[in-house]
């Protein structure tokens, strides 16, 4: 059947319901009654339903199959520990443990689902950090499906739908926010805002408040995963501007209440996160979408930290300005003849949005790229099949042979940084090969450190299990003549052998190669952490002077840091440390003073970051009283 063809019989066949919703109309406004959408066909998702479940469990699958690799990655230092591993609020299903998710901000962030999704992970799995990666990789797999059904409700044209699920499911910018646990966040806030979505095109479509009310819900559920979708009530007006013709003034008044629920959500984020001392300008915003975009047609290159954009002069502010104000407007152009890839540009310019007008730190972040992957996964389905409308007979086959190459290109870049999510120091070893920021090499070198000291058997708390130990030195001496060696020292567990020794040397000349190549890149940057590592690499190697030295550079800099359960955190690591390296030159009083503080602080912080405290300063108070 040709192509015309085809187009003539949608036609009539649109006008049909559109005549009947008209009826409707005319109707309704005799009682009173929500009048519908008169733009678009009455049904939302095209029977029969059964195929629709079957293609969205189909989705779901194939993500849950794509990222099983990271099941065995185990929980990252940053943010896990806070977020699962040491969060007591996520530890059993309880009245107190709710009301405090939902009542109360944590970690400098306030997302209740977020952190209720944990919590019902804790109830099946515990502690196990492969039961959290697979609970991430079925999220991932549900906003696959719902992408699918979002594609299906807007083209009505299935094989579409299925390429966006395809699409969203292959696309390398993934990565992250599904294989750090952390990142939860992004996938649970999108699994809410695409039935948001749907729950708004059914009320459209049919005229019905109480789907006005689920996608209302649902846009709630959307923010308290995370307050990054506040933005997406635009996506919905734009869909009523573009694509219904709806007048403005209506499609302005039942987004105010979507308004008012990202202004309340709002209010205890803004109060829970701290400044970050980044004054963006327009420049670096317009730097930081193009960045966006381009990681957006999933061919960028995908790492956990890259040096974000710097602040220009006043002519590169212009041109940024002119930049980002051409990115809003131009799709404008577009609107009459292509309403559909308008939507579906805003629907990326609007749900990225945030991350431009916000002084993050990193404006440009994989996982901050999830929820408008989707309309891009839909965009670029559009697109490739809008490209083969042209061919008389050949379209679908065309169509679908392009669709399979792109996303065999995005599949192989994710396959490939898939690959590097092994454990955390493949993860950072890979990004210093792809990013000059200094955190991965802080983060690189604070690895080769931990197993360093953990490879010095006997030590409390520290000691490595053998099979770790021997997969941790396959990866890291895979091509030296001396590794057979260590593997054997290792499985006679003769710890501390001369090899093992040698190996854990090694370890700490690479954590101190890496320490020194993130200072050399640390500029304007606060970050305490890094001279506390560095103090702990010269404690184990026995210069406690520059160990000294190191600790009071954390002091000094984490005067800067904006939060204050930040700078007490630190604290608490760096005067504790102070009394370790004092006590071990022999200077008893300046030691007991140091722990004391540290006592202090994270009393005040009313959490634990260093167990040994209260033994250590007990320790030391008994050592002076002998002194005496």
């Amino acid at each position: 059947m040709s192509s015309s063809k085809k187009n003539k019989r949608g036609s009539t066949a649109a006008r049909r319901p559109i005549t009947q919703t008209s009826a409707r109309r005319n109707r309704s406004h005799k009682s009173g009654a929500q009048t519908p959408i008169v733009g678009l066909a009455p049904s939302v998702l095209p029977s029969p339903w059964q195929f629709n479940v079957g293609i969205f469990c189909l989705l779901v699958a194939a993500t849950a199959v794509l990222y099983a690799g990271d099941l065995g990655l185990g929980f990252f230092r940053i943010d896990d520990p806070q977020y699962v591993a040491s969060n007591v609020r996520i530890q059993g299903i309880t009245w107190e443990h709710l009301s405090q998710i939902f009542s109360k901000p944590y970690y400098l962030n306030y997302s209740p689902l977020h952190l209720l999704s944990y919590m019902l992970d804790h109830a099946i799995g515990g502690l196990n950090a492969r039961a959290f990666h697979l609970s991430s990789n079925l999220w991932a797999g549900i906003v696959a499906g719902l992408v699918y059904l979002v594609a299906l409700a807007l083209t009505q044209r299935r094989a579409i739908a299925v390429a966006a699920g395809v699409l969203f499911v292959a696309h390398p910018a993934h990565v992250e926010a599904v294989a750090w646990i952390s990142s939860r966040k992004d996938l649970v806030a999108a699994a809410f805002a695409l039935p948001s979505f749907l729950a708004y095109l059914k009320y459209r479509r049919q005229g019905a408040l109480a789907w006005y009310v689920v996608s209302l819900f649902m846009f709630v559920c959307a923010l308290l995963g995370k307050l990054s979708v506040a933005a997406f009530s635009a996506v919905l007006l734009s869909v009523n501007l573009f694509m219904e013709r709806r007048p403005f003034r209506d499609s302005i008044l039942d987004k105010i209440p979507f308004l008012l629920a990202a202004a309340a959500v709002a209010m205890p984020v803004q109060h829970a996160q701290p400044g970050t001392g980044v004054q963006p300008d327009a420049s670096m915003r317009a730097q930081a979408l193009l960045q966006g975009v381009w990681l957006l047609s999933g061919l960028g290159t995908y790492v956990l930290y890259r040096v974000p954009p710097a602040n220009g002069s006043l002519p590169a502010q212009i041109v940024g300005a002119i930049t980002f104000a051409l990115a809003f407007l131009l799709p404008l152009l577009l609107r009459k003849r292509y309403p559909l890839a308008t939507v579906l540009i805003y629907w990326m310019l609007f749900t990225y949005l945030p991350t431009q007008i916000l002084p993050f730190a990193y404006p440009v972040t994989d996982r901050y790229l999830f929820l408008p992957s989707a309309g891009a996964a839909i965009l670029i389905a559009c697109l490739l099949f809008k490209a083969t409308d042209h061919l008389p007979k050949w379209n679908l086959v065309a169509a679908v042979a392009l669709v399979t190459v792109v996303s065999l290109v995005w599949l192989k870049k994710t396959v490939d940084y898939l690959s590097e999510w092994q454990d955390p120091r493949s993860v950072w070893f890979a990004a210093t090969r792809k990013s000059q920021d200094f955190h991965v090499y802080y983060e690189l070198g604070w690895e080769y450190l931990d197993k360093a000291r953990r490879f010095e058997a006997g030590r409390k708390r520290h000691d490595l299990p053998i099979d770790e130990a021997r997969r941790y030195a396959s990866a890291v001496w895979k091509n030296d003549s001396r590794l057979t060696a260590l593997l054997t020292e290792l499985s006679d567990q003769q710890r501390n052998g001369p090899v093992e020794k040698a190996f854990r040397d090694y370890l700490y000349a690479q954590a101190a190669a890496n320490f020194d190549q993130a200072l050399a890149r640390k500029g304007d940057h606060v970050a305490p952490n890094l001279f506390l590592s560095r103090g702990l690499l010269f404690t184990e190697k026995g210069d406690l002077n520059s160990a000294k030295t190191e600790f009071l550079a954390a002091v000094d800099d984490v005067s800067a840091l904006q939060s204050s359960d930040t700078r007490l955190e630190a604290l608490v690591s760096a005067h504790y440390n102070l009394a370790v390296v004092e006590q071990r030159l022999g200077h008893l009083k300046e030691a007991l003073s140091w722990i004391t503080q540290a006592e202090a602080e994270q009393e005040q912080l009313g959490r634990t970051v260093v167990p040994e405290l209260i033994e250590g300063r007990k320790k030391l108070e008994s050592m002076a009283e002998q002194a005496q």
